[in-house]
């Protein structure tokens, strides 16, 4: 009886993933500026830094966040990296790439080491609309190239 049971618990429990699937969507909850998790999967947005959680324009930053992902449902593509124990991946809601959203708005800045300058574009539109998050959130050092 009891190799029944543990027979039967094996089956119940999901494999360990190794590798991220190509795709996850879902609805998404927001842990700050640049980060939300997503079927459990915690992601980094791709190729944009934001305010962390305890300084100056980081809530601002997540709640921004968090009204652009609302009750909609996300769509990310992972790119083949982790930033610590999260997924980077570029994430779309409504068919718009959530890192643009949070840059154009003033909330994140573009991280040009790993976009490639893919939302400096956004960036200046921010600037150009005084939402220069530059004035107060200078860029890390990780974004600068090496």
């Amino acid at each position: 009886m009891r190799l029944v049971v543990a027979a039967l618990m094996l089956t119940l429990v999901p494999p360990v993933a190794t590798e991220p699937p190509p795709n996850i969507s879902g609805p998404a909850s927001v842990t700050d500026g640049y980060t939300i998790r997503v079927l459990g999967f915690p992601i980094r947005l791709h190729g944009i830094a934001a305010p962390e959680r305890g300084t100056p324009g980081g809530p601002e930053s997540k709640d921004n966040l968090e009204r652009v992902v609302g009750a909609q449902g996300v769509s990310c593509t992972p790119d083949g990296t982790k930033a610590g124990n999260s997924i980077v991946a570029v994430c779309l809601v409504g068919g718009r790439n959530i890192a643009e959203i949070q840059v154009e708005q003033g909330h994140a800045r573009d991280c040009p080491r790993f976009s490639g300058g893919r939302y400096a574009a956004a960036e200046a539109r921010a600037r150009s609309a005084g939402r220069d998050l530059s004035r107060s959130y200078a860029l890390p050092s990780y974004c600068l190239s090496r």
